[in-house]
């Protein structure tokens, strides 16, 4: 199933900066929870929230900016891949290079490990489960001819 064209990608795009606010909102969750509702990391948690719109108005720039022409490139280089799972890695690794790169171009990264891998992981999330939501969102409303549905393990349903 092709998700290709620049609509699609927009699209994806979308889908890309929903996935990351909702992943850093549960990850704001998850940090207040395990580190107990202490004043410094209620204080934390708090300013991390309070910052969550600029940071999501920054990562929809870009995301437009930069995500929206790596996709439309990544989406025809993989034009003739019939592998979903190919498609989903592929853009999840785009993501994950792409958001390092960002973050090292402006001098974000410490001596940390970890935060070259969070700028990763935040790439890799976004852009590969963006693509996956992308392709189950055509998936269901392409309709399957009763070819495809016959070939099905279970067989052709429906009348």
């Amino acid at each position: 199933m092709n998700v290709r064209g620049a609509r699609a990608i927009a699209s994806l795009c979308g889908r890309c900066l929903g996935v990351l606010v909702v992943v850093n909102v549960i990850g704001l969750g998850i940090v207040h929870a395990v580190q107990g509702s202490g004043g410094a990391s209620q204080s934390g948690v708090t300013a991390a929230l309070v910052y969550l719109p600029a940071a999501a108005l920054v990562a929809a720039l870009l995301i437009a900016v930069v995500g929206f022409p790596a996709g439309l490139l990544t989406a025809s280089v993989l034009a003739r891949q019939s592998r979903e799972w190919v498609h989903v890695l592929a853009f999840a690794l785009v993501g994950a290079t792409l958001s390092v790169m960002l973050c090292a171009s402006w001098s974000i990264f410490g001596t940390v490990g970890w935060e070259w891998a969070v700028a990763a992981a935040e790439g890799a999330v976004g852009a590969g489960a963006a693509r996956w939501w992308s392709w189950r969102a055509h998936a269901r409303s392409v309709p399957w001819t009763d070819s495809q549905g016959a070939a099905l393990p279970w067989g052709r349903m429906g009348p």
